[in-house]
C-alpha cells in the first residue's frame, strides 16, 4: 500500500465518492478505499427494486468478481440458494460469510455455494445489507484473493464505506433522473403530484376526490393530463414513470 493510501481517511473518501459523476467511477473509488483493508473483490446488488431511482432489482450491478464465477453462479441460480443472499436479508450489519454456518443451519447446496466461491479465489468475504425507505433492500459483498491473512478486519469501516457507496449511488441515478425530467421537460402541476401519488397509493377516483375535496370528474381531468404528459395509457404506467424521473415522490 502506498503511503498516500495509507493516508487515505474516511473523510477522504467521501469527498471523492461525492465528487462521482457516474457509477463507475463511484465504484473505482470505492474499490481503492476497501482495498486499504485488504478487500479487493467487491459486488454491489439491489435486491428489491428501487423504484425511486428507476432501477430494478438486479444481482452484480457493478462488481469486479471473477467472470467465470458469476457466469456459474448466474446458469445454476445460485441467488436463490445463496446463504450470503439469503442471510443479509434478516441482517442490519456488516457480518462475515464464515459465520454463517455458526448461525443458521445450511443445506448441501448452500454449503456447496460457499466452498465453490471460495474456489473461485472469494475468501475471507464479508456482507454490509444495506436499507433504503419503503423496505428497500441492497448489498455489497467483499472478499480476498488471498486465503490467508488479507482483510484486517475492520467491519466498522467497511460498514461506513458501504453504507455511503449505498446514498452515493442513489444520489446519481437520482440525478440522471432529475437530468431526464429536465430534457423531457415534463411539469406536472401540484393538483397532478397529489392526485398522482394518492393513485400510486391505490385510492380510486372517488377516494382522491374526497382527499383533495374535488371531484370525481376533476380527478379524471388531471389523471388524463398526466397521461398526456408521460406518454402512459394508464394509471400504473404513468405511476413508474413519475416515479422513476422523480416527479412524485411516495
Amino acid at each position: 500500500m502506498s503511503a498516500g493510501l495509507r493516508n487515505y481517511s474516511f473523510e477522504d473518501y467521501v469527498t471523492e465518492a461525492n465528487q462521482a459523476r457516474d457509477v463507475d467511477t463511484l465504484f473505482s473509488i470505492f474499490l481503492k478505499t476497501v482495498a486499504q483493508h485488504g478487500l479487493d473483490r467487491a459486488i454491489f446488488s439491489l435486491s428489491t427494486d428501487h423504484h425511486d431511482i428507476g432501477q430494478e432489482a438486479d444481482f452484480g450491478i457493478v462488481h469486479n468478481y471473477p467472470e467465470s464465477w458469476l457466469k456459474y453462479y448466474s446458469s445454476n441460480n445460485l441467488k436463490y440458494i445463496d446463504p450470503v443472499m439469503l442471510y443479509g436479508a434478516t441482517q442490519i450489519d456488516t457480518f462475515s460469510w464464515d459465520d454463517i454456518p455458526k448461525r443458521i443451519l445450511l443445506s448441501r447446496k448452500q454449503k456447496l455455494c460457499l466452498d465453490m466461491g471460495d474456489e473461485a479465489g472469494l475468501r475471507n468475504g464479508v456482507c454490509t445489507p444495506l436499507r433504503g425507505p419503503q423496505n428497500q433492500l441492497a448489498g455489497i459483498a467483499l472478499a480476498t484473493t488471498e486465503r490467508k491473512d488479507a482483510f484486517d478486519g475492520n467491519v466498522d469501516m467497511v460498514n461506513a464505506y458501504c453504507n455511503h457507496f449505498y446514498i452515493a449511488y442513489k444520489r446519481i441515478l437520482r440525478r440522471k433522473t432529475q437530468e431526464q425530467e429536465q430534457e423531457q421537460n415534463i411539469v406536472l402541476t401540484d393538483k397532478e403530484r397529489e392526485v398522482l401519488k394518492w393513485a400510486a397509493l391505490g385510492k380510486t377516483d372517488t377516494e382522491i376526490g374526497l382527499i383533495l375535496n374535488m371531484s370525481k370528474n376533476t380527478v379524471d381531468s388531471h389523471m388524463r393530463k398526466v397521461f398526456r404528459k408521460l406518454e402512459a395509457n394508464n394509471r400504473v404506467l404513468a405511476v413508474v414513470k413519475a416515479i422513476t424521473l422523480g416527479l412524485v415522490h411516495l
